[in-house]
């Protein structure tokens, strides 16, 4: 017995209900009978949906990767791999528009709903004629489209659907050593899919050892402007709130400020607000949309953070701002987190990490920045 949706086949966890056998492990998505035939989704795709447009220019690199991506794609998966701001969106486009203009099904999933709520807006844009879909939590109401932008979780939907598949960000939650999820993802693609992250850990390399695959790579950002390297700054804790205050008291910029947990994020949100313009934001806070809109529209100042503004958003001239306590933070984390910084043509910023010791995943990842900023 075989999962179609997860590829299960261990027996303890398959159970015979009334109707017949269902997988366990996957059963929190929806309960899949082994015997169903999943839902098809076959859809005419609408003419001109492949054509587009930028409202930029794309640079020489990004114009060279854009195409060996797609030159790849007639032999094999592609890993594209690319530092934070490169315009990993934009390298898939060229190969999106081509499986479109075939008649083609494909999907572009992300880890986080804001994102995808993003990256709908931007596909619309670029494809004015497509169909663009969004498909998320609390939003599938509609499920087909030319383009279908969704999160990682939604693609439990999808069984052998898509042609192409852009799975945006393997390496962060919730597809990193979740084997479940990743392989849901996987068996919704009958075709292509491009694996994009700016980190390769040992679990996607896994992932692709398994795979036919080539690599595009991508270290410079449109900008030609290096990849911000942190101050890095050793202190206990009480003095690390004194450092954070200097900080924010001296910066000319918005700042994002990272913290380990949501307790953190509230504690500092009540103190600092008594002093600057303040929001905070984390995964199951009730206002996060709201307080996120706030800070992008420029309401306030200064935003604390879990990891969850790690990915996904882009201001220009903003600081960020880590505070790296205990063993929360890895070398994904922190790239991400940094790779705020910078984003744009005309942007820049400051980075600081303050730490009460100094991690290998710290190391790590001042090398993995200082090797990107060697290709410039």
């Amino acid at each position: 017995m075989e999962c179609l949706r997860c590829g299960n086949k261990d027996p303890a966890y398959f159970y015979k209900g009334s109707k017949g056998y269902y997988c366990r492990r996957c059963i929190r998505f929806s309960r899949l009978l082994l015997e169903e035939e999943p839902e098809s989704f076959e859809y005419e795709i609408a003419s001109g949906a492949d054509e587009y447009h930028f409202s930029y220019e794309l640079t020489p690199e990004q114009k060279d990767a854009s195409a060996k991506c797609l030159k790849a794609l007639a032999n094999s998966d592609v890993l594209l791999n690319c530092v934070c701001g490169a315009g990993k969106t934009e390298l898939a486009v060229e190969s999106i528009s081509s499986y479109l203009s075939r008649g083609l099904k494909v999907a572009y999933a992300i880890a986080r709903r804001e994102v995808v709520i993003e990256l709908e807006k931007r596909f619309r844009e670029i494809f004015p004629q497509a169909d663009v879909i969004s498909v998320y939590g609390s939003h599938h109401e509609k499920l087909n489209g030319d383009l279908i932008i969704c999160t990682c979780h939604q693609l439990y939907r999808y069984y052998d659907t898509f042609d192409l598949l852009v799975l945006d960000e393997v390496d962060a939650f919730p597809l990193k050593g979740n084997e479940t999820l990743m392989n849901i993802a996987i068996r919704s693609s009958r075709g292509r899919i491009i694996f994009s992250t700016a980190t390769l850990d040992t679990g996607l390399k896994a992932i692709l050892k398994k795979r036919r695959y080539e690599t595009v790579e991508l270290f410079i950002r449109p900008s030609h402007r290096p990849l911000s390297v942190p101050k890095l700054i050793f202190l206990n804790k009480f003095l690390a709130i004194l450092c954070l205050y200097r900080i924010m008291a001296l910066t000319a910029n918005r700042c994002i400020i990272f913290v380990p947990d949501k307790r953190s994020c509230r504690n500092l949100y009540l103190i600092f607000s008594r002093l600057f313009s303040c929001t905070y934001v984390y995964s199951d806070l009730k206002e996060r949309e709201s307080n996120i809109t706030a800070f992008r529209q420029g309401d306030h100042r200064f935003i604390f953070s879990t990891s969850v503004l790690e990915r996904g958003i882009t201001i220009r001239n903003v600081d960020v701002i880590i505070l790296n306590f205990g063993k929360t933070f890895d070398q994904s984390n922190l790239i991400q987190m940094l790779g705020r910084v910078g984003r744009g043509m005309d942007s820049d910023g400051r980075s600081y990490i303050i730490s009460d010791h100094f991690s290998k995943e710290v190391e790590k990842t001042m090398q993995y920045l200082k090797k990107a900023n060697s290709y410039l």
